[in-house]
């Protein structure tokens, strides 16, 4: 039976990239979420699109697991910079992931050695750099530069996102080989829009509350437009690493 290497991302402009590049065979309802088998650098693959947050993520892992037996499970997808030094389109490789609750889990360990050696001998991309430590998984969107600071300070943490955790927790429960790469969707200083509004029930960004959001609050349609144009960068260099790596 062949190997199936999992690439997971929380929402659709995510995976974008990966989708486009891909052999896709087939579709698959996974719940609320999707997945997509297939062939992307010679390699089976299968892509899935989980829907936002720590719920969504576990559930659709757990999905996975069982019925795909994968060889290695990769989460990819945005994050947070909690500290001065991590730019937009920077890529973050957790070797160590934690939670607001207290959970630490350590990635670089076995079975996850041999991926996290692979993405420390993949080079970056040209302009672009790569940075590995602590990574922490949260339950809301945290807005702005106080926030984000606060956090570091409290936790040591160099990141923040919404799916890592429960992806490496049931990942370590199997002793399937796991690693989350991350491209930085917003700087440290950056002030975020409330988007904890614009989530559909399949767990995706809804276009039609995002605009309504922008249109009921134009002040925020630069910061929303900035927003676009940063995540634009971090898909296409987080698929360019992801691509390199796979290929090894």
């Amino acid at each position: 039976m062949n190997k199936t290497i999992v690439i997971m991302g929380a929402v659709s402009e995510e995976i974008a990239g990966i989708k486009r590049d891909m052999n896709i065979s087939d579709r698959i309802r996974l719940g609320k979420s999707e997945a997509w088998p297939g062939k992307w650098k010679n390699k089976n693959i299968l892509l899935v699109r989980t829907g936002v947050g720590k719920q969504r993520a576990e559930e659709t892992t757990r999905q996975v697991i069982e019925k795909f037996h994968p060889e290695v499970i990769i989460s990819m997808g945005y994050a947070g910079a909690l500290i001065d030094g991590l730019k937009v389109g920077d890529l973050f490789i957790a070797d160590c992931v934690l939670s607001e609750e207290g959970e630490t889990l350590e990635i670089d360990c076995p079975p996850n050695s041999e991926w996290l050696d692979l993405a420390k001998n993949t080079p970056p991309l040209e302009q672009t750099k790569i940075k590995f430590g602590r990574l922490i998984t949260v339950n809301s969107v945290i807005h702005s530069p106080e926030a984000k600071k606060c956090l570091a300070s409290q936790f040591s943490a160099q990141v923040v996102e919404m799916e890592t955790l429960v992806i490496a927790r049931l990942t370590k429960e199997n002793q399937i080989p796991f690693i989350s790469v991350r491209g930085i969707s917003d700087e440290v200083n950056h002030e975020l829009i409330d988007s904890s509004s614009f989530l559909g029930d399949d767990g995706e960004i809804s276009k039609i509350k995002a605009g309504w959001y922008v249109l009921t609050h134009p002040k925020s349609f630069k910061s929303a437009l900035s927003l676009r144009s940063q995540t634009q960068v971090a898909t296409r260099n987080l698929t360019a690493f992801l691509s390199d790596l796979i290929s090894k």
